[in-house]
């Protein structure tokens, strides 16, 4: 088997593992948390602040209802239920009062971010769980994919990197040049704002795009310094899909106003984990144009960058040498 094709086989495996780590993950939380949908993800701003367009939820199962806190902000418990009289609209809404009828609960629930409560009352049959913990953002991911054009374009990029080295002259040369780690610095902005949305879920429009500011100075950055170009692009592509896209998709919210209940012709506030495939809206694909005009450069960037290291194009590999510290074998 030639190296090519050990790269491909590479490339699948860590994608398969991956995918493994997600499912496998989903069965543990379901065990843990007692009920059959742990994760979903928020895709209205009913709840925002407390939480957030994009948000990964975990739901843990009720067994005893009489512990469920009733209240105010920050006091009620958060609630996940399907709407009464349907069965697939799930909504994630804060319990503000509650009566005991026949022995069972029922809610009366509100979104933070509403100005009136919901106008139907919540039989404790309907609810699926409470809201225990949340990751921000990175829900947009499995959003993303359950489109048509945000699949596709996450399936070409997969495409490229794992035949980008097929196409790519090989190194003719022993170099003896280092990694320069500095290049990986613009990439840990991302994951430090994402921490910070999630201490403080307030107004981060401009934290997102320092976000990707920093991530097109690592598109520069990272093609010159890598050692490694195949271990470059997989960082690069994994960063990209997992962090970055969920970062444009949000900002797309905070820019035109356009969240995930707007991608689909569906009901309530958040829907479960999937990777099933929906046809998307009108208002999808105006997301999906302002994200490939935020990202697409930077693609390009990247790509082209690595393609002129490896095609020997002089300024760029007497650059990429510079910055890796290549003293060239006589």
């Amino acid at each position: 088997m030639d190296d090519g094709h050990k790269e491909i086989l590479r490339y699948a495996a860590t994608f398969f593992a991956l995918i493994a780590v997600f499912y496998g993950g989903t069965v543990i939380l379901r065990n843990t948390l007692g009920t059959s949908n742990p994760m979903m993800v928020v895709i209205s701003q009913s709840m925002v602040p407390t939480l957030g367009v994009g948000d990964f939820i975990f739901i843990q199962n009720i067994d005893d209802f009489d512990t469920v806190n009733i209240g105010d902000p920050p006091v009620g418990d958060i609630l996940v239920f399907l709407r009464p009289g349907y069965s697939e609209e799930y909504i994630v809404h804060r319990a503000i009062g509650g009566t005991l009828v026949d022995d069972k609960w029922v809610y009366q629930t509100k979104g933070d971010n509403n100005a009136f409560p919901d106008g139907f009352p919540v039989n404790q049959n309907l609810v699926v769980g409470r809201v225990v913990n949340r990751i921000p953002i990175l829900g947009y991911f499995s959003l993303f994919i359950k489109t048509m054009k945000g699949f596709g374009f996450i399936l070409g990029l997969m495409a490229v990197s794992f035949f980008y080295d097929n196409i790519l002259p090989k190194k003719t040369e022993e170099e003896n040049g280092a990694f320069n780690y500095l290049s990986i610095a613009p990439f840990l902005v991302t994951p430090l704002v994402i921490f910070k949305i999630w201490i403080a879920p307030e107004n981060h429009e401009l934290l997102e795009i320092a976000a990707i500011a920093s991530w097109y100075a690592g598109c520069i950055a990272l093609p010159l310094s890598t050692e490694d170009d195949d271990m470059g692009l997989m960082f690069w592509l994994y960063h990209l899909v997992l962090l970055i896209i969920p970062i444009g998709c949000d900002l797309v919210w905070w820019r035109t106003g356009i969240t995930p209940s707007n991608w689909w012709t569906i009901q309530g506030s958040i829907v479960p984990v999937s990777w099933l495939l929906m046809e998307e809206t009108s208002m999808f694909n105006q997301a999906f144009t302002l994200i490939i005009i935020w990202l697409g450069p930077g693609v390009l960037i990247f790509l082209g960058l690595l393609y002129a290291k490896r095609s020997r194009v002089a300024s760029v590999k007497n650059l990429s040498d510079r910055i890796r510290r290549v003293t060239k074998v006589s």
